[in-house]
């Protein structure tokens, strides 16, 4: 009966320490390691490219963003070849968080609360380029 109650307890400890060891150590490790695969290195056709080299970014808090993540982006009417754009940001900073810092990359200032920036966007067949003119704090528009 002893060694059933102690087979019991080191069973339970093992799975605490396995638990802790899950929680402290392997969950932030594969979180990092998520980050650095190559699908957030993604052109966005199929192919990936070195790291760093052609990779999506957040315009608003600069986080690489995976295949597939949106920006909250409002397009106007215009003409053909360039149309002006309210970018809000990215699932990680866009509605409003307190973790990923939204800056406008004209002014280096933080972009107002429910602010955004302003953008041309040009769109040709099988290419699109925004280019960002400034938040709607430095830019009244």
């Amino acid at each position: 009966m002893d060694d059933l109650v102690f087979a019991a307890v080191l069973a339970s400890v093992g799975a605490f320490l396995l638990w802790i060891f899950w929680a402290l150590v392997f969950r932030p490790y594969a979180a990092r390691k998520e980050r650095s695969s190559p699908r957030f290195v993604a052109d966005g056709l199929g192919e990936t490219r070195e790291k760093g080299v052609g990779a999506r970014t957040c315009p608003v808090c600069g986080e690489r963003l995976a295949p597939g993540v949106l920006v909250k982006s409002k397009v106007f009417k215009g003409s053909s070849a360039d149309k002006v754009m309210q970018i809000f940001g990215c699932p990680y900073c866009w509605p409003e968080n307190t973790e990923y810092r939204r800056i406008c990359p004209v002014c280096e200032k933080i972009v107002p609360r429910g602010g955004y920036l302003l953008a041309r966007y040009f769109e040709k067949p099988g290419h699109r380029h925004v280019h960002v003119l400034g938040c709607s704090g430095c830019r009244r528009g």
